[in-house]
């Protein structure tokens, strides 16, 4: 069923036009509304964006008799009061189908609005090479969001301010859309806080480390061993036993053991004066690190058994610096890209909570090789379905993801912003703007709405979505 809402006014296009409403359907018709435009022989969908009151009576570049009226108390004339929204045109409708339109909206032509009919099913949904149904649905109505699986691999970016939904959004919709798509998946909680309470998480002391991270970590706190490449030998020597010397040990008589070591392998040192050097920078190097900052390595489960294990594994970092966080994920990917190197299928979805903290607009230090790894990881993730989801405040600066892992995000959704980011370069403006989202919409948006964009989105315009807390 639907219901007449009014006309297409003048300048319209084959891409956009604005309807002129029907007198009173002002207080009834709403910005993100889904219409049917009566063109000609043919049908075209749209969806209503920027809605425009005027009255000529009004105006405040001229003073007028009606002014001066209003001023003094009076009631405004509504006789040249018109109410009107943009159309953002989806397509036109063939064969059951929306197609791209190439016919120019004719103005006058009558506009419709859906009542109960779910356009998304009967029209864009056919679209999808892989139809799924999100969790979801179109703002103001009950009708459900379809999404096309075919592309979950080609990630996905989930970005609001503090406050958005994001958690909730990932939680109650996206991580169940990848499970009844055959994914598994592994959440990277970086305060713990997220996701660990509701699923229950393995915390990261319980888990396995490999021998380079571990490395990359303690070189990152020591300014790379104080330059000396002995004490550095000596570490990676000492690394390569690493699952021996842990089991069993307490952090306090890891570190004695490790200690222990190196000091002995300095004693080997000929030269008088190269033996002198490396135990001053020993010196240095053991007042830097402390018992406590081997725990986050201590773990007995390696990161094939995380990998492997249930349908959604949560890993609290809770209580860990972020260099020992960035080197659980460095080798969680190590494992991940030795496996599709291999030529294994993952079927895994790879979400990363707190995204700028791994992969930010300049990453220094063990960032540059978590970004890297990011980056390769996505290459490869494409064909054998390993989907990376990045979940950030931002998009882009510094509040924002590094540029090169952005462009590898082929859906996004976006809720309430940061208004760094609603209208600076590379953020909302650029990818929502010629959709007829304005950055002063996305800086008021309700939580827990978020505008549905890209790939896995069958309409090629994005769509205002929501979701049920269950």
């Amino acid at each position: 069923m639907m219901k007449l809402i009014g006309r297409v006014a003048d300048g319209s296009s084959d891409t956009s036009a604005s309807v002129i409403l029907l007198k009173d359907l002002e207080r009834e018709v709403r910005a993100e509304s889904l219409v049917l435009i009566k063109n000609g022989g043919s049908d075209v969908l749209g969806i209503l964006r920027r809605g425009l009151g005027r009255n000529e009576f009004l105006s405040r570049s001229s003073y007028r008799p009606e002014v001066a009226y209003l001023r003094h108390g009076g009631e405004p004339s509504a006789a040249k009061e018109v109410y009107s929204f943009d159309i953002i045109i989806i397509g036109e409708v063939v064969d059951g189908k929306v197609r791209g339109n190439r016919k120019i909206i004719a103005p006058g032509s009558p506009v419709y609005i859906f009542d109960d009919e779910n356009p998304l099913e009967l029209f864009i949904a056919k679209s999808a090479k892989k139809l799924s149904w999100m969790r979801a649905h179109v703002e103001g109505k009950d009708w459900l969001v379809p999404a096309d699986a075919f592309y979950i691999p080609y990630h996905v970016g989930v970005f609001g301010s503090t406050g958005s939904g994001k958690s909730y959004f990932t939680r109650h919709v996206l991580i169940p859309f990848y499970v009844q798509n055959g994914y598994r998946a592994i959440v990277l909680d970086w305060s713990g806080e997220d996701y660990a309470p509701h699923f229950g998480g393995i915390s990261m002391r319980e888990i396995a480390s490999d021998e380079s991270p571990i490395l990359d970590y303690i070189s990152g706190i020591t300014e790379g061993f104080y330059r000396n490449e002995a004490i550095r030998s000596a570490f990676e020597e000492f690394l390569q036993g690493w699952a021996e010397f842990v089991r069993g040990r307490s952090e306090s008589e890891l570190y004695e053991e490790l200690k222990k070591f190196v000091q002995e392998s300095l004693r080997k040192i000929s030269r008088d004066d190269w033996r002198r050097s490396a135990e001053r920078a020993f010196q240095r190097v053991f007042r830097r690190i402390r018992p406590e900052d081997l725990s986050p390595f201590m773990g007995e489960i390696g990161v094939s058994e995380i990998i492997d294990s249930g349908q959604v594994t949560i890993i609290d970092m809770s209580g860990f610096s972020n260099e020992a966080k960035l080197s659980l994920f460095l080798s969680l990917a190590e494992e991940l890209k030795r496996r599709m190197v291999r030529g294994q299928r993952m079927d895994i979805a790879l979400i990363i909570d707190e995204a700028p903290q791994y992969c930010p607009y300049r990453p220094e230090g063990i960032q540059l090789r978590a970004t890297e790894e990011i980056k390769n990881l996505a290459a490869l993730g494409r064909k054998h379905r390993l989907n990376i989801t990045l979940i950030a405040q931002g998009i882009a600066g510094e509040i924002g993801i590094n540029a090169a892992i952005r462009r590898n995000l082929n859906t996004n959704f976006y809720g309430r912003l940061h208004p760094l980011d609603a209208a600076g370069e590379g953020g909302a403006k650029e990818w929502l703007g010629p959709y007829g989202i304005t950055p002063d919409y996305l800086l008021t948006l309700e939580e827990g709405r978020f505008y549905f964009s890209g790939a896995m989105n069958p309409s090629p315009v994005p769509l205002l979505i929501t979701f049920e807390v269950s």
